[in-house]
């Protein structure tokens, strides 16, 4: 997977990604305006036949794949990448340009899903917002089954915390047990101390 080149995915739990209805959509709206291009071709070489009209609109239409091919890319590597510690928005902003935010799971205060308009009720979509401390939101648009993803990304947290918290009680035991130890030893010591200045040689 070309995500792996830039982000460290070998404790990834999941990956969202953006609905399908989303490249769908894309695609109908490329082969629309590839066929409204051949039309008016058409038109334009029936009336007034040139061997440029060709040229012309080949380079439009090559052009509008190749926009599509961008986009698709674009979309496709969008994703929430879910690990075991933390959260990390991965995100392709142009061909050889991308950012990536990373959160460790106890930094995020709620997670949520929504649907603003019409049409993404009409084509099955919706975004998951999560916040962070301090007000501070990250959208990601455009999922599919979001009950589903937002169970599991609750999931992950609690885990998360649970774990840490495990590991705060595991702390203070062993922390517990080395003060005891260093008192148990100072005792010896004093003890040892007082027997001399009690009994001296």
């Amino acid at each position: 997977m070309l995500i792996k080149k830039y982000v460290d995915t070998k404790d990834t739990q999941r990956i969202i990604g953006h609905s399908s209805v989303v490249y769908i959509k894309k695609a109908i709206i490329t082969i629309v305006l590839l066929f409204l291009l051949y039309v008016i071709f058409a038109v334009l070489n029936q009336s007034s036949p040139a061997e440029y009209w060709k040229w012309i609109f080949w380079c439009a239409g090559l052009a509008l794949f190749i926009k599509w091919v961008i986009d698709f890319l674009n979309l496709y590597l969008d994703c929430l990448i879910l690990s075991k510690d933390n959260i990390t928005f991965f995100l392709w902003e142009w061909l050889l340009e991308y950012k990536t935010e990373i959160f460790s799971w106890n930094k995020i205060n709620t997670i949520s899903w929504n649907q603003i308009w019409f049409r993404d009720k009409l084509f099955w979509k919706w975004d998951i917002l999560i916040k962070l401390e301090f007000d501070t939101e990250f959208p990601f648009n455009d999922v599919a089954h979001p009950k589903k993803q937002v169970r599991k990304l609750m999931m992950l947290k609690e885990e998360f915390l649970s774990r840490q918290k495990q590991q705060v009680e595991k702390d203070l035991s062993e922390d517990n047990d080395r003060f005891n130890v260093l008192v148990e030893a100072m005792s010896e010591v004093v003890k040892e101390y007082l027997d001399q200045k009690t009994y001296p040689h």
